[in-house]
């Protein structure tokens, strides 16, 4: 009875050890709500399997009792949770996985023309983050430039620290690049703020100070840099649609309008897409402005790719 006994305990033993769970779901991002493909799942057997492009994961373990299943994915916080593999065949995880959001060190590449951490940068340097335009409802770079401690904008043409920003027949002592690409108008050498593309701005890089060594004779003051964003793995479409009003002057004498004040609205379109080995990046801008003072008007319409 006893020799009897001990074979039907080593048979339900096999039994247990040879049952095959098949471990299955989606993994997702917990904001978006976006499949995550290639994430890492690894139970504590060493059996796992990666996400599809669909963000779905499925494999078998041939272990019972408490395992410990991890989700690993770069970017994401690690995601572990213990599980009981006992009687049953099979289990459905559906996860979503956070961000894992670090802050690092800014890196700039106007100082010295290629890239260096901001804290390694000798001179003195200002950084404007997409976040204080959209904050703020900046619709020309302009204003934004204003905003910089330091840079004032006077007659459209920026000065840094009260040095001289713009002489006649001088062109601007103060360098403006798209992408260290010179944007200063061949013909009186000064700065068109409305050609920008507001609408795709990485960061605006700004030396207060000569640097001309490394520009030329147009940085004497210091120098601007726009940095556009490029495009990333999942398509990005941005629309920016504003819009107000002019209130009526203190001196009665100067309201040159009717009962409708005068209005100003604009919109800004901006998409990004990688197609394999090739970055689109397109840009769209329109703006309608009555004006405050009488026939002083303004129609402008922008379009932009790359």
């Amino acid at each position: 009875m006893r020799i009897f006994t001990l074979f039907i305990v080593l048979i339900a033993n096999c039994a247990v050890f040879a049952q095959n769970v098949e471990i299955s779901g989606y993994i997702k991002d917990k904001k978006t709500h976006e499949p995550l493909p290639g994430v890492n799942i690894v139970l504590d057997d060493k059996s796992g399997t990666a996400t599809d492009a669909k963000g779905f994961y499925s494999f078998k373990s041939n272990q019972a009792g408490k395992q410990v299943i991890s989700y690993n994915f770069i970017g994401y916080k690690n995601y572990t949770r213990t599980l009981n593999l006992n009687d049953i065949q099979t289990l459905t995880l559906n996860i979503e996985l956070e961000e894992d959001v670090q802050i690092i060190d800014e890196v700039v590449v106007s100082a010295s023309k290629f890239e260096q951490k901001i804290s390694e940068v000798t001179v003195s340097m200002e950084v404007i983050k997409p976040k204080l335009l959209e904050n703020n409802n900046v619709v020309s770079m302009e204003t934004a430039i204003n905003k910089i401690p330091g840079v004032d904008v006077t007659g459209d043409q920026p000065s840094i620290r009260g040095g001289s920003g713009y002489s006649y027949g001088a062109g601007t002592r103060v360098m403006l690049l798209v992408d260290d690409m010179p944007m200063i108008s061949p013909d009186a050498g000064d700065i068109k703020w409305n050609f920008l593309p507001v609408e795709n701005v990485s960061q605006i890089e700004v030396i207060k100070g000569a640097a001309s060594a490394l520009f030329g004779s147009s940085a004497l003051n210091g120098v601007i840099n726009v940095r556009t964003a490029y495009p990333k793995f999942e398509p990005e479409t941005k629309v920016t649609i504003f819009n107000g009003m002019y209130m009526n002057p203190k001196r009665k004498e100067l309201k040159w309008w009717g009962q409708t004040q005068p209005l100003f609205v604009g919109s800004n379109l901006f998409h990004m897409q990688r197609f394999k080995n090739l970055d689109l990046v397109l840009g769209a801008s329109g703006y309608s402005d009555n004006g405050y003072r009488q026939s002083e008007t303004e129609e402008r319409i922008r379009g932009n790719f790359n």
